[in-house]
């Protein structure tokens, strides 16, 4: 019977690779054939994974970027929208002035305050100016009173004055006969 060491030396001689002699499940089942996959697998498996990390992490880092960028964007549009939706509403003001039929007190008190008018939501601008308004006249009726001056109600819809002699007015009007 021949040696492991003549075997071996035959094998090499003859250029005989060792699934010629083997089978496939006889090699795979070998301890030292299956520590070696075992070891190739890891080794591959921990490289695509710590690839597979660093992919993730970029991903990340320029997902924040991106999210950090859209944010500064939406804010510099926001800005932008509120920006001309103000240049409009001063228009507005002046329309609704006149269509209120608004005497010139009123009119300069609300020029004065609408530089303090910043819209809240851009479509819903119209609203927004006449509620603004209402309160601006509001305050305007307060503050006169508190200063003692009379101030006219004026009822949308309604035209002419009050009763002769109920001008609101604190002078008197010599075409008027007492």
């Amino acid at each position: 019977m021949p040696t492991i060491d003549e075997i071996k030396k035959f094998v090499g001689e003859e250029g005989i690779s060792p699934s010629e002699v083997f089978g496939r499940d006889s090699l795979i089942d070998d301890p030292i054939v299956k520590g070696y996959v075992d070891e190739e697998r890891k080794i591959a498996s921990s490289g695509e994974y710590a690839h597979r990390k660093r992919t993730d992490d970029k991903f990340d880092e320029k997902k924040k970027e991106w999210d950090d960028e859209k944010k500064k964007l939406e804010d510099e549009n926001k800005g932008l929208k509120t920006e001309s939706a103000k240049v409009k509403a001063a228009d507005l003001f002046s329309k609704k002035a006149k269509e209120r039929k608004l005497d010139d007190k009123q009119i300069k008190f609300i020029s004065q305050k609408q530089g303090d008018f910043t819209p809240q939501n851009v479509d819903e601008l119209e609203k927004e100016v006449d509620a603004s308004m209402d309160s601006m006249l509001e305050e305007f009726k307060n503050t006169a009173r508190i200063f003692g001056h009379k101030t006219e109600e004026k009822k949308e819809g309604t035209k002419g004055g009050g009763e002769p002699g109920e001008s609101g007015s604190g002078e008197d009007n010599e075409l008027i006969p007492d």
